[in-house]
């Protein structure tokens, strides 16, 4: 079984003392996430929108409630199917939260076997509200929702990020959390011309992991044809010798309606 999502090489330009350049590669993978990780992953996104609900962000719901007042523009149609999907995604996301609340050594074979069917069932309806939420993207880029999104994608790019060293992958991001890698992130964001290939590689990887996430990328041909995508609209800049804008954390724009990353570094 195939360990990565996808793999790739980034050339790196090295200065020499003598003034000229040396051409290195280097390869880079994202990990397939194991059962383990993505509950992990369900876990942290469900914690993320809690904590920003009670921090007052509004929720989905409280959106569904004002467009069916009358707000927004959608048809009362429309209203109800995603009234329909919002309820769907909250039972099983319960459903779930209750399987994983257990130890896995807890769990009966049918509750792991349940919670793989709810983690793809989950998948499958998070696809299908995003894609209703980029045509209305001016209403639901605020929710608590959208924010612990965002912040889920950011902690999928530090648990999947990989460099290989010799003749193995190493984790990009090292730390036993979150923050940890953060703070990594933070150094090569301080030393900016010392990681500038680095900074670059991650922007790259957030771009191709921020598909994935959103269900537009799932076997390596998609990923290749998204990673193509991404190199030829950034040469310009390459060819140019401008620098990337190291903060690839703040807004990556997928397609032109939707906004993908824009709050996600801790307060």
């Amino acid at each position: 079984m195939n360990k990565w999502l996808y793999e790739f090489d980034a050339k790196n330009l090295i200065k020499k003392e003598d003034g000229s350049q040396e051409k290195v590669i280097k390869k880079f993978a994202l990990l397939k996430p194991n059962r383990r990780l993505r509950e992990d992953g369900e876990l942290f996104y469900a914690a993320e929108t809690s904590r920003f609900a009670k921090a007052g962000v509004l929720p989905k719901a409280a959106w569904g409630t004002i467009l069916s007042n009358g707000g927004g523009s959608i048809s009362e149609q429309e209203r109800e199917q995603y009234g329909s999907l919002l309820l769907k995604f909250r039972d099983l996301s319960f459903e779930l939260q209750t399987i994983l609340i257990k130890g896995e050594g807890e769990r009966t074979e049918t509750e792991k076997k349940r919670s793989d069917e709810l983690i793809n069932d989950l998948d499958d309806i998070r696809r299908e509200i995003q894609n209703f939420e980029s045509s209305q993207i001016s209403i639901f880029e605020n929710t608590a929702e959208a924010k612990a999104r965002n912040r889920t994608i950011l902690w999928w790019v530090m648990n999947l990020s990989y460099e290989k060293d010799g003749d193995n992958y190493n984790p990009l991001f090292k730390g036993e959390n979150l923050e940890e890698k953060l703070l990594q992130y933070d150094t090569f964001e301080e030393e900016e011309t010392k990681y500038e290939f680095l900074l670059g590689v991650i922007r790259r990887i957030t771009y191709l992991i921020t598909l994935w996430f959103l269900g537009r990328a799932d076997v390596s041909e998609d990923f290749e044809a998204f990673d193509k995508s991404f190199l030829k609209e950034n040469r310009s800049e390459t060819e140019d010798d401008k620098k990337e804008d190291p903060k690839v954390f703040e807004e990556i724009k997928v397609e032109e309606t939707v906004s993908i990353i824009e709050e996600i570094k801790p307060e």
